[in-house]
């Protein structure tokens, strides 16, 4: 078990990922100290940070903690009536089992056995067509969600919109994901602001942070991939 957890969660991290890695845990562990809640809020955390790092860091292995995650996070989602959010993380729950598949087929291994992630990139007319269709599919669920009683129909309706694409092209494997869970994150920490759940806005904090490391870093893994 430990050689498992030490090549999957530590093997191959940078000092500063590791780092990166240990204060979001302790940010999750500090916030629910001083704001204690529900055993859900703090699994829901700490697999949350653990798994966007594994995924910044192009290692499949990050789906299996998600699943956690996702199922965590789809109950306080439906406790707060973020009907976006639930059936954002419905969809999630399929796509990563569809996810490990895709990864496990496109993978370079590293000189110290770990495997990362092949990486690619945006054509320009792929940038064009996703930011025109993200914003039309926020205004029509948006204006759904508004007529069914969401709570913040229309960031919830934005948050969904771009998580789904977000998600479909993390399985397909583009950088590009991590513009889009940027804006995500921005989102959703507003969203549980309001609805003051603080351990959900330490996780989106934390999510913020590791997905600019993520742009980052599959910009990396895209270059050095290429040559």
């Amino acid at each position: 078990m430990k050689n498992f957890v030490l090549k999957h969660f530590w093997t191959g991290y940078t000092t500063f990922e590791k780092l990166f890695l240990l204060g979001m845990i302790l940010l999750q562990i500090v916030v629910f100290a001083v704001c204690p809640d529900s055993p859900l809020n703090i699994i829901a955390g700490l697999t949350g940070v653990v798994s966007v790092v594994m995924c910044a860091k192009g290692r499949t292995m990050f789906y299996f903690v998600g699943f956690i995650q996702t199922v965590t996070y789809l109950f306080l989602a439906w406790q707060n009536r973020f009907y976006g959010e639930v059936l954002e993380n419905l969809f999630y729950f399929v796509t990563m089992i569809w996810g490990i598949f895709v990864w496990k087929k496109n993978e370079i291994e590293n000189d110290d056995g770990t495997k990362d992630v092949i990486a690619k990139k945006f054509t320009p007319l792929q940038w064009v067509l996703s930011i025109v269709g993200t914003i039309a599919a926020t205004i029509i669920i948006g204006y759904w969600l508004d007529g069914i009683g969401s709570a913040q129909a229309y960031t919830d309706a934005a948050t969904n919109v771009m998580a789904i694409f977000a998600q479909l092209l993390m399985v397909r494997r583009y950088r590009e994901q991590w513009i889009w869970w940027i804006v995500i994150d921005i989102f959703c920490i507003k969203m549980w602001w309001v609805a003051g759940n603080w351990s959900m806005v330490a996780m989106y904090i934390a999510w913020t942070a590791n997905a600019i490391y993520g742009w980052i870093n599959w910009s990396k893994l895209n270059k050095m991939q290429e040559v």
